[in-house]
C-alpha cells in the first residue's frame, strides 16, 4: 500500500491550509485528496461573477436539504465548493473574523486555548492585509484582503440612514469594534479572487514531498485497532487504499467530513447499524449541531443612476473586462455591495445578533444592450439575517453507499426566539429604508410584491423565502465534554490518529462569515499535528 505519513482529506479552505503547511517539513510525506477538479476557470478568477458559481453543478457537490418544516416544506440549496479551493472558489469573499464574544463564548464553554486572545495571533498569520502588520492584523500571511476596489455610490446614502437611527459606523469589521455599518474586507488580490487554493495550495505544489490528487472520492477512514491508519478513495473507476503513518486529518467541511467519519463506523451506533455499517467507534453527536445563519431578503426599484445595472450593459461590461484583464480594476474585482452590517437591536442586550447587506442590483440581473435585450430594472436587494439562530438540525447517511448524498436537516426557524428574531429583522431593516436617505432614491417594493400589514404575513413571506448564508457548521462538534466529537486539539473521540479541521467543528456558529474562521483553525490544526509528533 502506498504510504504517506499525513493524508488530508478535502482541499477546501482547511486542507489547502493543511497542505501547505504540514508540508513545509521536508521530512513529512503529505497527501491530499480533493474529490473535484481544477479551479482554473475565468468565473472562478472574476469575483462579479461569483452568483453564477453557487448553482454550477460543474463545482459544487449539488447538496439539496430534506424538506424543511417552517418553510413550507422547501428543500433548500447547499452551494459546497467541489475544486481545488473548495467553497473558498467560490464564496462571497467577504473577510470577516466573527467578534471576540464569539470566541470567548468556546472558551467558557469548556474550551481553553480558543478564546479570543488565543486566536487573534492565528487571525493574523493567515493574512497579507492591505492596512499592514498592526495589532489587529496581519502584514505577511498567505491569504490577501484588500478593500472592495470600486464602493457603490449607494453608501453613501446607507450610511446617512444608519447613523439617522443611532447605529455605529465601522471602517474595519475586524478592528478594534466589529459591529456597525459599513465596507467589509474581501479575499481578493489585485482584482482577482484569492482563495485558500491561491493562497496555501500553488505556492506548495513544487515541493517534492507534497502530492495532491483531484477526482478522488474518500469512501472511508482505515481504522485499525482503534487508530486511523489511511484513507480508502474512489478515482477513475478504481477503489484505491493509501496508508497514513501519522495521522488522516478530514477537511470536507460540514457536510462532507461527518459523513465520511460515518462511512468509516464513527457515529451514533443505531443510525450506522441501520445502514449496515460495522460500529468502530460510538459518537452520538456526529452529524448533530447543525447550523447555518438563515436569511430573507426583499427588492426595491432604485434610482437608475446609483444601480449597478448599468454596468451590466454589454459595451461597458466587455469595457470593464479589458480594464480587469489588464489592471485587475473596476467593477469586475469584487462583487456589488453597497454596505453590509453587523448589528444589536435586542432590548437591553449587546448581542450582534443581525446582519444587513444592501445590494445595488437585482439577483435576476442580466447583462443586456439596447434593441438587444432588455435590462431586467434598476434595482435593490436588501438582505437580513440572524448571526446567532438557536435551531439546530442534523445529518444522516441516505445509504451505506459512499457516492449518495446525506439527509440534511438544518430545521431552520424551529426555535421560535429564531423566528422572532427574524420578525425583528425584518422591522428593523425596513425602518432604515425608510429613512429619507434611502427612501429618497427607493421606488415600489417588488419583493414582497407589497407591503405587510400584520407579522402572521411577514412571517408567511419569511416561510417562502428564507434560506441560508451557506456557512453550514456544528456537525462535528468540539467540546471539553465525553459527547463532544472532537476535542480542543481536534482529535475524533475515539479513534486515534484522526482529527477533523472544518467548519464541522465549531460549538457555535461566529457571528459572521466563516471563510476566515475556517482558515484560523486549519493554521491551528496544523500546529496541534506538527508538536505532536515533534515537529
Amino acid at each position: 500500500m502506498e504510504q504517506f505519513d499525513y493524508i488530508v482529506v478535502g482541499a477546501g479552505s482547511a486542507g489547502c491550509v493543511l497542505a501547505n503547511r504540514l508540508s513545509e517539513d521536508p521530512g513529512a510525506r503529505v497527501l491530499l485528496l480533493e474529490a473535484g477538479g481544477s479551479d482554473r476557470r475565468w468565473d472562478v478568477r472574476i469575483p462579479l461573477a461569483v452568483s453564477k458559481l453557487w448553482p454550477n453543478p460543474a463545482l459544487t457537490w449539488g447538496f439539496l436539504s430534506e424538506p424543511e418544516p417552517e418553510l413550507d416544506g422547501r428543500r433548500l440549496p447547499v452551494a459546497r465548493g467541489r475544486m481545488l479551493g473548495g467553497t473558498s472558489s467560490l464564496n462571497g469573499m467577504m473577510a470577516i473574523r466573527g467578534h471576540r464574544a464569539d470566541y470567548d463564548g468556546w472558551r467558557d464553554e469548556g474550551l481553553p486555548g480558543w478564546g479570543w486572545d488565543d486566536v487573534l495571533p492565528w487571525f493574523r498569520k493567515l493574512e497579507r492585509h492591505w492596512r499592514g502588520d498592526t495589532r489587529l492584523h496581519g502584514g505577511s500571511g498567505p491569504l490577501s484582503v484588500e478593500p472592495h476596489p470600486a464602493p457603490s455610490a449607494l453608501m453613501a446614502n446607507a450610511v446617512e440612514a444608519a447613523r439617522a437611527l443611532g447605529y455605529p459606523i465601522t471602517q474595519d469589521f475586524n478592528g478594534e469594534t466589529t459591529d456597525g455599518f459599513g465596507m467589509p474586507d474581501f479575499t481578493i488580490r489585485n482584482g482577482r479572487r484569492c482563495s485558500a487554493a491561491d493562497a496555501y495550495l500553488r505556492p506548495a505544489l513544487a515541493r517534492p514531498n507534497l502530492a495532491v490528487r483531484t477526482g478522488a472520492i474518500a469512501t472511508g477512514v482505515l481504522v485499525r485497532e482503534g487508530r486511523a491508519v489511511g484513507i480508502a478513495y474512489r478515482r477513475d473507476g478504481a477503489s484505491v487504499e493509501v496508508a497514513a503513518t501519522r495521522e488522516v486529518i478530514l477537511a470536507g467541511g460540514a457536510i462532507n467530513s461527518p459523513q465520511l467519519l460515518m462511512f468509516s463506523g464513527i457515529g451514533p451506533a443505531e443510525h450506522l447499524r441501520s445502514h449496515g455499517i460495522d460500529v468502530v467507534a460510538e459518537s452520538a453527536e456526529v452529524g448533530a449541531n447543525l447550523q447555518d445563519h438563515p436569511g430573507a431578503g426583499m427588492e426595491f426599484d432604485l434610482d437608475p443612476a446609483l444601480a449597478f445595472e448599468r454596468e451590466l450593459r454589454f459595451d461597458r461590461l466587455a469595457s470593464s473586462f479589458l480594464r480587469w484583464l489588464l489592471r485587475g480594476k473596476g467593477v469586475m474585482g469584487a462583487p456589488p455591495l453597497a454596505i453590509s452590517a453587523n448589528i444589536a437591536t435586542k432590548p437591553g442586550s449587546s448581542e450582534v445578533d443581525l446582519h444587513f447587506l444592501l445590494i445595488p442590483l437585482a439577483m435576476e440581473s442580466r447583462v443586456w444592450f439596447p434593441g438587444v435585450r432588455r435590462a431586467f430594472g434598476a434595482r435593490m436587494g436588501a438582505m437580513w439575517s440572524l448571526n446567532y439562530p438557536r435551531s439546530r438540525g442534523n445529518l444522516t447517511l441516505a445509504s451505506a453507499d459512499p457516492l449518495d448524498h446525506p439527509r440534511i436537516r438544518f430545521n431552520l426557524l424551529s426555535d421560535p426566539e429564531d423566528r422572532a428574531e427574524m420578525l425583528r429583522g425584518y422591522r428593523s431593516l425596513r425602518a432604515l429604508l425608510a429613512q429619507p436617505a434611502l427612501a429618497s432614491v427607493l421606488g415600489p417594493i417588488r419583493r414582497p410584491v407589497a407591503d405587510f400589514a400584520s407579522d402572521e404575513e411577514v412571517m408567511a413571506y419569511i416561510r417562502a423565502t428564507a434560506a441560508t448564508a451557506y456557512h453550514p457548521s456544528g456537525t462535528c462538534r468540539m467540546g471539553s465534554d465525553a459527547r463532544a466529537v472532537v476535542d480542543g486539539e481536534l482529535r475524533v473521540r475515539g479513534v486515534e490518529r484522526l482529527r477533523v479541521a472544518d467548519a464541522s467543528i465549531f460549538p457555535r456558529l461566529p457571528g459572521g462569515n466563516t471563510n476566515l474562521p475556517v482558515i484560523m483553525v486549519a493554521e491551528r490544526a496544523a500546529d496541534f499535528v506538527r508538536k505532536a509528533h515533534g515537529r
